[in-house]
């Protein structure tokens, strides 16, 4: 099962500056608002959600949610991103 990585926001420009900041690439998006990535391996998740955590302050119009069981996100905030990164090194031990 490929866990997944939302972000959503209601300005394009944010959204894209995350993007391109986090991946040091120049990006492009079919849907301005919206971006998707799917990884194989859950522990790879945690950087991009610690780093959108401290950065919150810079992109406040732009919202993360994560999913590591089919159907089931949970929103990423700066008062529960700490338990879903403890989560998910003690879920996924390798």
């Amino acid at each position: 099962m490929d866990s997944t990585v939302k972000l959503y926001s209601e300005n394009s420009e944010e959204l894209c500056d995350f993007l391109e900041k986090f991946f040091s690439i120049k990006f492009k998006l079919n849907n301005k608002n919206y971006w998707e990535k799917r990884y194989l391996n859950p522990i790879e998740m945690a950087d991009i959600v610690a780093v959108f955590v401290d950065n919150k302050d810079k992109y406040r119009n732009t919202n993360m949610w994560v999913s590591i069981d089919s159907g089931v996100f949970i929103n990423i905030k700066e008062d529960n991103y700490n338990f879903f990164i403890q989560y998910l090194f003690e879920r996924y031990p390798y």
